[in-house]
Order: structure tokens, then sequence, then C-alpha cells
């Protein structure tokens, strides 16, 4: 039966005291303890969730890109297929036991940034310049001089999203949400936006 991987991402803080490696067990301790394991794969209590952390030489280059900046890390659990059919025990905030729910709990508990929405990366956006439409690449590079601030702006826009799914908000709030994060991402990103004519 084959499955797939599902992660939560975190960033460390000058407040967060443990270890990634401190961290990593007691969040293991917590995922094994609820209902997350139903869908899960289990690999023995060390591995059966995982740590992908900045500075890992030893990942695959797809993963080190996942956790390029620095400071940030994800726990990673795989789960099987058939997860689909209990999704909102993975995905859900709405559910107090959910993967993402106990994940953003524990952020809040280790002084840890929890990025619902994952690590701030790149967008595009459409515009038209003399009658031309023209694609702009927005790409947040991890040594951004701003990329502090820049967390600091996804990890607001994601604890919004959670609060929207919570409080049942419609699509265009959530819209709002990421117009208001993507356009003060913009104002202090270093300006290396790509342009392409269609």
């Amino acid at each position: 039966m084959s499955g797939e991987g599902l992660s939560v991402s975190f960033r460390r803080t000058s407040m967060t005291t443990k270890s990634n490696q401190e961290l990593l067990r007691e969040f293991q301790k917590i995922i094994y303890a609820s209902p997350v394991t139903k869908q899960m794969k289990w690999y023995g209590n060390d591995h059966s969730v995982e740590i992908v952390e900045h500075g890992d030489e030893e990942l695959a280059k797809w993963q080190q890109e996942a956790v390029a900046i620095k400071d940030a890390f994800q726990f990673t659990i795989s789960v099987y297929e058939s997860w689909h059919d209990d999704a909102d025990l993975y995905e859900s905030h709405n559910r107090d036991d959910s993967f993402v729910s106990l994940a953003n709990e524990f952020a809040k508990d280790n002084w840890l940034m929890y990025f619902s929405e994952g690590f701030p990366a790149e967008w595009i956006e459409t515009e038209t310049i003399d009658g031309k439409e023209c694609w702009n690449h927005f790409n947040i590079k991890p040594d951004d001089k701003n990329i502090d601030k820049i967390c600091k702006i996804w990890h607001h826009y994601g604890m919004c999203m959670v609060r929207a799914e919570q409080f049942g908000q419609t699509e265009d709030m959530k819209r709002s949400y990421w117009e208001q994060a993507r356009e003060s991402i913009k104002s202090i990103m270093e300006k290396k936006k790509h342009e392409y004519s269609s």
C-alpha cells in the first residue's frame, strides 16, 4: 500500500530554549499518543515522526530548499493513501487533536513560529503594462536581508488563515489576508522580480 508524506513547518525564535532534537522527541510523544497515528505508517519510535532541519547537508536538495531559511525545520510523517478518508485529522485546525492543531499548540508552548501555510517562497502575479499582459514572478530568497520581517508577516498571515478556518470566514476574507501579506512582503523584500510578457 503506497502513501505520501505530510509535514508541519516551524522556525525557532529568540525565546526557543530547547534543541531541535529535544523538540522532536517531545512532538513524537504528542503524536504517538494522539489519533493522528490512525493513518500513519509506523517505523518505530525514532522514525515515525522525523525532523527536516535547516543546514542538514545530508538531505536531498529539494528537502534542503524546503527549510532553506535559517532556524527553519519541519516535522514529517508518512501516511497511507487512505489518509484522505480522515483528512480533517491531518489538515483541519477545527479539530483540537489534528496533526496541524497539535503542531500549532506545540509551537505556542515552545516559543516557535508555526507556519500553517508552509514557509514563504514565491508567487506569480499578472499585470497589464502598455496593453500587454505581463507575468511577474516574486521569489523570496532565504538570505533576503529582511527575512526575519518577512517571516513575521508570513506567520501573521498563517495565523489569520487558521482563525479564518476556525470561524468560517469567507473566501473573500481569506483572499484579503493573502493580499495584505503579499503587499507587505513586496514592500520590504529585495527586488528580484522577473517579468514575462504573454
